[in-house]
């Protein structure tokens, strides 16, 4: 078992290597690799390589012979965010009723000695694509996928959430708890955090050029944080009502479509699952890099949240109104509209949080999310 930890940490991907990763896994009974070709690619957040394998004759016929091979880096963040990876993918592992939504896995592992995890998983890139890639989805000029993309990736989070809605499994370690419910005095601690980070990000602005509107806005989402959580979230975080295992990083380039539709979709980078409000994951989706112009032409992003409504409901969940979707969206907002607050203050370049705060601003002004924080549930 150690050595193919140490393998994996040194890049050293043969065979045999392959061989008994697949053979622990139960995935090849017999037969052996014999031959693998090796392409990395450029991904961020984990070192990942493209495989093609070949086997002996002896191998069963139905071996896969195209891997996505995914390590973890060895910064601190990526150790943890892999461990929550493998852990999900082992947990729907034990779920044959969960939707087929996730790229199929056959061998996923995580050696808590030396950190070090690893996953083998179906190659799916002849048959899949993404709806837009990441460098288009920053580029809000192409961060918009065809109208039938849209609609795949929205049925695809639908079911996902239905599958995992108030599911026992979410008292578990599977789903990380979000940091609202892992924290004693979490608006409290949540607000100076958001506080620091917007002061960092203001001293690193010469001449304060952010526009007054913004700057005035982001002060009252920070002073309204106290009566918003006492409100609206605090009496759900106590019941667990109404929540769901969340991706928490639903960008439309980490699905993985038919390129000839229909067909199944999926959804890719499991490295930080949590206990939450679905809706988290729609504002992710629809106004991290949507202009307004993009959310309301032909009402993009209305018909977009009825879909997901329709198909959740159609999916067996039947305690959500329309009305309270809606309303959970505004938290979606609202939570998301400190992510680039965070990636500012966190040494990202400017023409990556700066597109994103205003896409995400303009989106919490048009729900009118600040007048919801300070107001009182009937």
């Amino acid at each position: 078992m150690a050595e193919l930890f140490a393998a994996a940490e040194s890049g050293n991907i043969t065979p045999a290597w392959l061989t008994q990763a697949l053979r622990q896994s139960g995935t090849l009974p017999h037969g052996e690799v014999v031959a693998v070709e090796l392409q990395t690619t450029d991904a961020f957040n984990s070192q990942t390589s493209h495989l093609t394998l070949h086997y002996s004759a002896d191998a069963p016929e139905q071996a896969p012979t195209r891997l996505v091979l995914k390590r973890n880096t060895r910064e601190a963040w990526c150790i943890r965010a892999q461990a929550k990876e493998v852990r999900f993918y082992q947990t729907v592992a034990t779920l044959p009723e969960h939707p087929k939504i996730i790229p199929p896995c056959y061998a996923a592992s995580y050696d808590a000695q030396s950190g070090n995890s690893y996953l083998l998983l179906q190659d799916l890139s002849e048959t899949h694509r993404q709806p837009v890639t990441r460098a288009e989805t920053i580029d809000t000029s192409g961060s918009v996928p065809r109208p039938e993309y849209i609609e795949a990736t929205i049925d695809t989070l639908a079911r996902l959430h239905a599958f995992w809605w108030e599911h026992p499994l979410l008292k578990t370690e599977v789903a990380q708890a979000g940091m609202w419910q892992a924290e004693e005095a979490p608006a409290q601690r949540y607000t100076q955090r958001r506080i620091q980070e917007w002061e960092q990000l203001m001293a690193s602005e010469p001449g304060s050029t952010l526009p007054a509107e913004l700057r005035t806005g982001i002060e009252q989402w920070l002073e309204r944080m106290p009566h918003y959580w006492e409100q609206r979230l605090a009496p759900r975080f106590a019941t667990g009502s109404k929540q769901t295992l969340t991706h928490g990083d639903a960008y439309f380039s980490n699905f993985l479509c038919p390129r000839q539709l229909p067909g199944t979709s999926y959804l890719l980078d499991w490295q930080s699952p949590q206990v939450h409000i679905g809706a988290l994951d729609l504002a992710n989706m629809l106004a991290t890099f949507w202009t307004p112009a993009q959310r309301h032409e032909g009402q993009r992003e209305l018909r977009a949240l009825r879909r997901y409504h329709d198909t959740l409901t159609a999916s067996g969940v039947n305690n959500y109104s329309w009305e309270e979707l809606l309303d959970d969206y505004r938290i979606g907002l609202i939570d998301w509209l400190e992510v680039p607050i965070w990636d500012a203050s966190n040494g990202s370049s400017r023409t990556y949080w700066w597109p994103k705060l205003q896409c995400l601003f303009n989106a919490v002004m048009d729900w009118q999310c600040l007048e919801f924080m300070s107001s009182t549930p009937s």
